[in-house]
């Protein structure tokens, strides 16, 4: 029988808590850090071990989040190919990824054993776009492969803490929606966009005539001025926030959807992390 160890970190009275699912400390900052995303700059390698790239066909299509030694969080969408699901079978994971074009002894690629859409997601739909997916083997932590942290739950304290604040997008997506004015990124990008009310996102929508409906369990994330968005190929990967304390880094959303890339007063929507703590808790236990 395997052991899957679930870890709750509390901080003291005034800091949120933080969702550990791996048997180390996670959401841990890379030692290597130094000072396609689109708008954003070159991550450091190692600054997000947390973060992997999902392949088919040896082609890099989404990002994802290791979350335990065997589970990796990403997209409900990125499992779908039309109306139907992807096998397993034929997603890979890279891991200690940072450029994808080039060989390193870090990177390396683990198959799919299964993958769990959450229930209530139907393939071509944006509600409740997350997956989960169990790797083949356990994987050995090291600086380039760490697991991430999630938020507070419902009902616990600074569940909904996540707003007006700039948070973290990085992934292998495209550098524009135009793609004569960019191309995907083959090395890791990352970049700052800021945290919006539910409600001014809505706003924004509507005043571009949009009728796109933001859900509670959904976060906006994005600039009035647009230029600064995840974009094609993001998908799946973390929009991230530091913890109360600034020693950790938490996975607080999941990037889900859009309208075009990095357009004025059109912010990506992503998957809100924190109201899914018990249904991934329920499927990386089992």
């Amino acid at each position: 029988m395997e052991l899957v160890f679930l870890v709750l970190v509390v901080f003291p009275a005034g800091l949120a808590a933080i969702h550990n699912f791996a048997d180390v400390a996670c959401g841990r900052r890379s030692e290597r850090r130094t000072a396609k995303v689109v708008g954003g700059e070159d991550a450091a390698e190692g600054e997000f071990p947390w973060l992997v790239s999902l392949t088919r066909r040896g082609a890099h299509f989404c990002g994802g989040s290791l979350i335990t030694d065997r589970h990796v969080l990403s997209a409900g969408h990125c499992l779908c190919s039309g109306s139907s699901e992807i096998p397993a079978g034929q997603i890979r994971v890279t891991l200690g990824q940072h450029v994808l074009s080039e060989e390193s002894a870090e990177k390396f690629e683990v198959a799919v054993k299964s993958s769990t859409l959450h229930p209530d997601y139907t393939c071509g739909k944006v509600k409740n776009d997350l997956a989960i997916l169990e790797l083949e083997r356990q994987v050995k932590w090291s600086d380039v492969v760490h697991p991430a942290c999630l938020p507070a739950g419902l009902q616990e304290d600074g569940h909904n803490r996540f707003v007006d604040v700039l948070a973290t997008v990085a992934g292998w997506g495209w550098t524009n929606e135009n793609n004569n004015l960019g191309s995907r990124g083959d090395r890791l990008q990352k970049a700052k966009v800021n945290i919006l009310e539910r409600e001014q996102c809505q706003r924004w929508f509507k005043s571009q005539g949009k009728k796109t409906k933001i859900q509670e369990t959904q976060i906006c994330a994005g600039y009035e001025q647009g230029g600064i968005d995840s974009c094609w190929a993001d998908s799946g990967g973390p929009l991230m926030t530091t913890s109360d304390s600034g020693e950790k880094i938490i996975v607080v959303g999941v990037v889900s959807t859009g309208i075009g890339c990095a357009r004025p007063s059109l912010p990506g929507i992503y998957t809100r992390v924190s109201d899914y703590i018990p249904w991934i808790r329920s499927v990386v236990k089992t």
